[in-house]
């Protein structure tokens, strides 16, 4: 009886400490738990009781807060936000925005950025499935044209982003090919990146493209390379001073793709 007394007159007391209690244990925080001289009493009162009844009671330990996660609860996302702050650039994985022959032109720069090695490996992988799809019908317009495989392979895959570009995926264009002054026979497209003069050639298909650019490297503007033979570098040089590109370093890229993927090797 006495037990129901205490009780009903120190109800409310019980259910601020309840109320502690249950926030302690269900949201992980931190805070200083204060029990007031009246809910002490509570608590000696029950107890006292509870022993005359021949009752064990357990009583609360001291709260050791030095083991609770003191830490805000957005930390977490904080960390995580930063973290991909350095994989992202405006919001679009950076993976996503480095040129696939970047890992070729710039093999540091992958490592520089810190974007995944296997990112930049993919991209290399992604050349080199180019150059196994195109080599024979490089290795066949160099034996009827006199134009080193390497050198075709090598433009073809700087000129196209490695068979990715608008250019080569919507026109089958590989090599940036003009449309010719005179053009009666051909389909021609402007691109928005491009001078709204600049008309592009639309093939078929990709064999079309390589047939093009070994007819284009046959003409009177670039004929006389096939004097160095195999040599691609004064090809890649040769080149760049008949026109074939504006890039200043036109022919050290196609240089450099050259060497990267062992071009030279399909020359032989």
């Amino acid at each position: 009886m006495q037990t129901a007394i205490l009780l009903q007159r120190y109800w409310f007391q019980g259910l601020l400490l309840s109320l502690a209690v249950y926030v302690l244990l269900k949201k992980d925080i931190s805070i200083q738990v204060g029990l007031s001289a009246a809910g002490m009493d509570l608590m000696e009162s029950v107890t006292n009781a509870a022993q005359e009844a021949g009752q064990a009671v357990a009583m609360p330990t001291a709260l050791n807060t030095s083991t609770l996660d003191t830490k805000p609860v957005n930390a977490a996302p904080a960390v995580q936000k930063k973290k991909a702050g350095k994989d992202l650039k405006n919001g679009v994985p950076i993976g996503n925005t480095m040129s696939n022959l970047t890992p070729i032109l710039s093999p540091t720069y992958a490592q520089r950025k810190g974007i995944d090695p296997a990112i930049a490996e993919a991209k290399v992988e992604l050349a080199r499935s180019y150059v196994r799809r195109f080599a024979p019908v490089a290795i066949r317009e160099m034996k009827q044209f006199g134009i080193p495989a390497s050198i075709t392979l090598a433009q073809g895959l700087l000129e196209s982003n490695v068979g990715e570009s608008r250019l080569s995926s919507e026109s089958n264009n590989h090599f940036g090919i003009k449309c010719r002054s005179k053009c009666r026979s051909c389909t021609c497209r402007n691109y928005s990146d491009d001078s709204i003069y600049d008309m592009f050639r639309v093939f078929d298909s990709a064999w079309e493209s390589f047939r093009e650019h070994s007819q284009l490297l046959a003409s009177p503007r670039y004929k006389h390379l096939t004097k160095y033979g195999t040599d691609y570098k004064n090809w890649a040089h040769g080149l760049k001073k008949a026109g074939y590109a504006t890039d200043k370093r036109y022919a050290e890229k196609v240089i450099q793709i050259i060497e990267f993927l062992n071009l030279h090797e399909y020359d032989k």
